[in-house]
């Protein structure tokens, strides 16, 4: 489980950049693929009971 929780934070991580860097250079169609990942993710961790609460304060434009 600890390596399903470790890859889950991964992609988080990985997704969050992607989608700033989508704002950062205006491409919508990668920003919103990159939303729903997040979405998906999100979901993901809710199921399992994974906290993600670290990711709360993050936002796009951060």
């Amino acid at each position: 489980m600890r390596e399903f929780v470790l890859t889950l934070h991964l992609r988080l991580h990985d997704s969050i950049t992607a989608l700033r860097r989508a704002h950062a250079i205006g491409d919508d169609d990668l920003a919103t693929s990159q939303a729903g990942e997040i979405e998906d993710l999100v979901e993901i961790a809710a199921r399992h009971g994974i906290d993600i609460a670290g990711y709360a304060a993050l936002s796009p434009a951060s």
